[in-house]
């Protein structure tokens, strides 16, 4: 039997487009360097101390906000997906498995 990971979260669409990468769990501050190009921003909610990161990840899942949140307005300032209000993102997601973010559709899948 096979540990595959397979997950299909739905959120609400905070900006659009499709990224693939993996999924990196971000608690706070003390985590941004684990981040690396091309990864997938998993964390609760963006403030600005996070927007350099989303010059260096290829999407963001966040558990909280909404279209208005700095996530959303960010995400849509570098062009980059992002799927917002995800319940349980940072514990369904494990750290560094390839996860597909759909900004438009809002659907996050693994």
């Amino acid at each position: 039997m096979s540990d595959s990971f397979v997950v299909e979260l739905a959120g609400a669409p905070g900006s659009p487009g499709q990224a693939s990468g993996p999924a990196r769990v971000v608690h706070g501050p003390d985590d941004f360097t684990r981040v690396r190009p091309g990864d997938v921003l998993v964390c609760r909610f963006t403030e600005p101390s996070w927007t350099a990161l989303f010059g260096v990840v290829s999407a963001v899942v966040t558990e909280t906000g909404g279209v208005l949140s700095h996530a959303a307005i960010v995400a849509r300032e570098h062009g980059i997906p992002a799927v917002l209000a995800v319940p349980g993102a940072m514990t369904t997601l494990r750290d560094g498995e390839t996860v597909t973010v759909d900004g438009g559709a809002g659907r996050v899948t693994g």
